[in-house]
């Protein structure tokens, strides 16, 4: 624990020595760091020491994520418990519920307007509720992540009501101008997140005298993260729910934590001085937890959260959100080059890294995430293609950053065609391809039995409510019983999961080399020697050569491959014999 104190406050120093609290609020993150350790269950501590013996063990073949909303899931923490054979008779073995925490009261941002910290949800149980289902996930092998919102709170959380009462040291957690003029000036550097919806980064409350910065709705309040104290609260809540049992944390919004006017105020160093200070602080105490940076930005600023070129250690793993955009790029254009230049361009080095991927989550399709790697008028006609425009998919355009794409809601099913043997067939490419890449692969719920989108009159306005369905669970009855028309898609990932778990080649860590073959083809070897797979998929519109010498056959079927792949295809090619 001692040299992982040094490491902690040798990145701290730069950050806070100017600040006049920093010597007080030193000997607090100390004493936080203690009692935190004093707190850690000994069962907690020998997850902690067998992780130790395996630093990626996210990675490996069967350890395969599902992302969902509790209430529109199972309804309550202790329901979840309930669903849990669903889960693991899929192969699951890491659940992500979203934001589980108290929020705002009315709309709280789908949960991420976060009113306190430490309380979940009343209408979702109690912390005794999340404990068993952390407990009951640890004896059957599972784990559990959680999201943390680092860069805002709600309007409505303790520290922002203080703070307009008038508390000067509440006050201080956040980034609040006095003056006009002020805003206008940081307002000419920085992007918009919500422009239709949102417009601008501050929000005037009159009782603050001034402007508090709100970069995503004008009820989440930017936290400044200059201020010592916050980083204290924020570890101490990291480490509060390691110590309840949580796995892995994703930390939502990191891009946005460190401000500096004349900059775009994402992604700046002393971010990813914060992030690997959380890293450390948790190291000291929790050092098997996991940490999941949520940076949905061009893949050259995401790699700096999770593989630093200083060699610091950060977060274990981010969001590839460049590959899944790029897969869907490659579905509409027939074009696969654009996912191979960005596996080829991230193979990351560390033993205890691995990327995140994935095919749809809660959030939306974020095109300017390929900006300087494919056009724009290209990204927004593809945009536009996932709109509807003349093409197979049902999904929806959703505002975008001035300059850029719009990006693009809807569920899987929606966007690859809804149903039918084609649409089967894209869903098929685009999930062999993924479980195949690099990474630990997180599906999202309903996508497994092709749920399509969700139209809800009750929904905030926000587009993204489009692909945030209750699960149906009669369908999904019906699709485990063989019928329905969620049953093709039940059993197809159900196989892909299962036959993914029994080759060590698709470990997150095993080695990864991407071949040059004719356009439309990806084609990427996983692993070495007599345990290597290949991975064959035909995006293109035409017949492509086998471009494999010798005897092969299909990991996934279990057959021989034929010697012309089909439009649309997808192999996981192994050696015979």
């Amino acid at each position: 624990m001692i040299e992982d104190l040094r490491s902690l406050f040798g990145l701290l120093e730069p950050l806070y020595q100017a600040h006049p609290a920093w010597p007080v609020e030193r000997d607090r993150i100390g004493q936080v760091l203690a009692t935190a350790a004093e707190a850690r269950s000994p069962a907690l501590r020998a997850l902690d020491a067998d992780r130790a013996a395996r630093p990626a063990w996210f990675g490996a073949p069967d350890m395969i994520g599902y992302s969902f909303y509790v209430d529109r899931f199972a309804g309550t923490v202790a329901g979840l418990q309930g669903r849990l054979p669903w889960l693991e008779t899929l192969g699951v073995r890491l659940l992500h519920p979203l934001p589980m925490t108290r929020g705002q009261a009315g709309d709280s941002d789908g949960g991420f307007a976060v009113a306190d910290y430490r309380a979940i949800e009343p209408a979702l149980g109690s912390l005794d509720d999340v404990r068993a289902l952390a407990t009951d996930l640890h004896g059957r092998g599972m784990a559990l992540a959680m999201d943390c919102v680092l860069n805002h709170t709600a309007r409505d959380h303790a520290w922002a009501q203080a703070a307009l009462a008038g508390d000067v040291e509440k006050r201080g957690y956040y980034r609040i101008l006095d003056d006009a003029d002020d805003v206008t000036a940081w307002e000419a550097d920085l992007d918009e997140v919500f422009p239709d919806t949102a417009p601008g980064n501050f929000t005037h409350e009159p009782a603050l005298g001034g402007w508090v910065w709100t970069s995503f709705y004008p009820f989440q309040w930017d936290l400044d993260w200059s201020n010592p104290a916050v980083f204290r609260e924020m570890l101490d809540v990291l480490l509060f729910w390691a110590n309840v049992g949580v796995d892995a944390f994703r930390l939502d919004s990191a891009p946005y934590l460190w401000k500096r006017r004349g900059t775009v105020s994402r992604n700046l160093p002393e971010t990813h001085t914060l992030v690997a200070a959380l890293r450390a602080g948790l190291d000291a105490v929790a050092p098997g937890v996991a940490l999941l940076a949520e940076a949905i930005e061009r893949t050259a600023d995401v790699l700096p959260y999770i593989e630093p070129q200083d060699g610091t250690r950060a977060a274990q793993l981010a969001y590839h959100n460049g590959v899944m955009a790029a897969l869907w790029v490659a579905l509409a254009t027939g074009d696969a080059a654009i996912i191979g230049e960005l596996v080829r361009d991230t193979v990351l080095t560390r033993a205890d890294t691995a990327w995140l991927s994935y095919l749809r989550c809660h959030d939306d399709i974020i095109w300017s995430a390929l900006n300087g790697r494919v056009a724009a008028d290209e990204l927004d006609r593809i945009s536009d293609f996932y709109a509807g425009a003349g093409g197979f998919a049902d999904g929806r355009r959703f505002q975008a950053r001035p300059g850029a794409a719009p990006s693009t809601v809807g569920m899987l099913a929606s966007l690859v065609g809804t149903q039918g043997a084609r649409a089967l067939d894209r869903y098929r490419l685009l999930l062999a391809t993924m479980l195949a890449l690099p990474g630990m692969p997180m599906l999202y719920m309903g996508d497994e039995i092709g749920l399509p989108n969700h139209v809800d009159p009750a929904a905030p306005d926000d587009a993204r409510w489009l692909h945030r369905p209750p699960m149906d669970w009669p369908r999904a009855d019906a699709a485990a019983a063989g019928e329905g028309p969620g049953a093709q898609w039940l059993s197809l990932t159900r196989r892909l999961i299962a036959v993914r778990a029994s080759l060590p080649a698709l470990d997150a860590k095993a080695a990864t080399m991407v071949r040059d073959d004719a356009p439309g083809l990806l084609v990427v070897e996983r692993g070495s020697g007599d345990e290597m797979i290949v991975l064959v998929a035909n995006f293109g519109e035409r017949p492509q050569p086998l471009p494999l010498d010798g005897d092969w056959k299909d990991a996934i079927e279990d057959r021989p491959i034929a010697r012309l792949i089909a439009p649309g295809c997808v192999f996981w090619a192994k050696r015979r014999g």
